[in-house]
């Protein structure tokens, strides 16, 4: 194994794998009030952290909204007691604002959980012409839970913003959001949409709507198995279960701890969001990557009004 790789695993896996999740004793404490007459909305909740934070939001009393595209999976959560299926392709903006039109319909919200994201190695574009791990990971996000906020369907709700320790390799960057195809580096891409995440967090908790974004450690899921191959290969055997990278969520739901700015939220604890000196400095304002969203939400939807 190559002496960077062993430190980094070295540096990270004693906290981020099962090992930490045991060894800080949460397994033991408990999470806190149930959520009966809550009404969750959960996306990418058809497998891994996401199937996990629906069925314990459910589980605890919880009306959950799943949100996939996977119509088996789908299936499988409409058979949980507490949770509905929603079929929509997080990756286009239309379909975004569609759900958000769709859940303000039914009523109010307690809970978002902005779970759905990948990362990927090879350069794709979305439906709408969007680099497509851009459009899953953070303009979906963005068109979402703007849509929501507008409408009011969140004016009493929380929202939980998923990340991962990748946004530690990148600081607040505009250029890495949505790379080209000659310069396309997806580690690079997908750390940059998680670093954004936290400026998101900030920007709703000023609106009114309290916003965390959380870490959910190192989960076996399938993403990490065909995303993370390395990882996956030497640390498989201790990694996180869905349930425990769920955890977190769960607790911030029934918690509602004070916002921390610039947090990133992790084993129930507010952590710094910097593990290397090249992320702290910023290279634009956190106003600029809201721009970019809200420019390139407009041009989906009117491309989506034409067609």
């Amino acid at each position: 194994m190559p002496s960077k790789l062993l430190n980094f695993y070295g540096r990270f896996a004693p906290s981020f794998t099962a090992a930490g999740f045991i060894l800080r004793g949460l397994p033991l404490q408990p999470i806190g009030r149930a959520f009966e007459k809550q009404t969750w909305l959960v996306t990418g909740a058809t497998g891994g952290i996401g199937r996990a934070i629906a069925l314990g939001a459910a589980r605890r009393g919880a009306i959950v909204y799943a949100v996939g595209r996977n119509p088996e999976a789908l299936a499988s959560l409409e058979r949980v007691p507490g949770v509905k299926s929603l079929k929509y392709d997080l990756d286009r903006v239309a379909d975004n604002l569609a759900l958000a039109e769709h859940v303000a319909s039914i009523g109010r919200l307690d809970v978002l959980v902005n779970n759905v994201g990948r990362l990927e190695h090879a350069y794709k574009t979305s439906p709408e012409g969007f680099e497509s791990t851009y459009a899953i990971n953070l303009l979906g996000h963005f068109a979402l839970t703007e849509r929501l906020i507008e409408l009011g369907a969140l004016r009493d709700g929380l929202i939980i913003n998923m990340a991962s320790g990748g946004l530690y390799n990148s600081a607040l960057s505009l250029r890495r959001l949505e790379q080209s195809p000659a310069k396309y580096s997806g580690v690079m891409a997908y750390a940059a949409h998680k670093r954004a995440q936290l400026a998101l967090s900030d920007k709703w908790t000023e609106q009114g709507v309290p916003a965390y974004t959380m870490h959910p450690g190192w989960v076996a899921t399938d993403g990490v198995r065909s995303s993370l191959p390395d990882l996956n290969r030497h640390l498989g055997w201790v990694l996180r279960s869905g349930a425990q990278g769920a955890d977190t969520a769960l607790w911030l739901a029934a918690r509602r701890p004070a916002h921390r700015p610039g947090a990133l939220w992790f084993d129930r604890a507010p952590r710094s969001a910097h593990a290397y000196p090249h992320s702290e400095a910023p290279e634009v304002e956190p106003e600029a990557i809201f721009a970019k969203l809200a420019a390139d939400v407009a041009k989906a939807a009117a491309s989506s009004s034409a067609a």
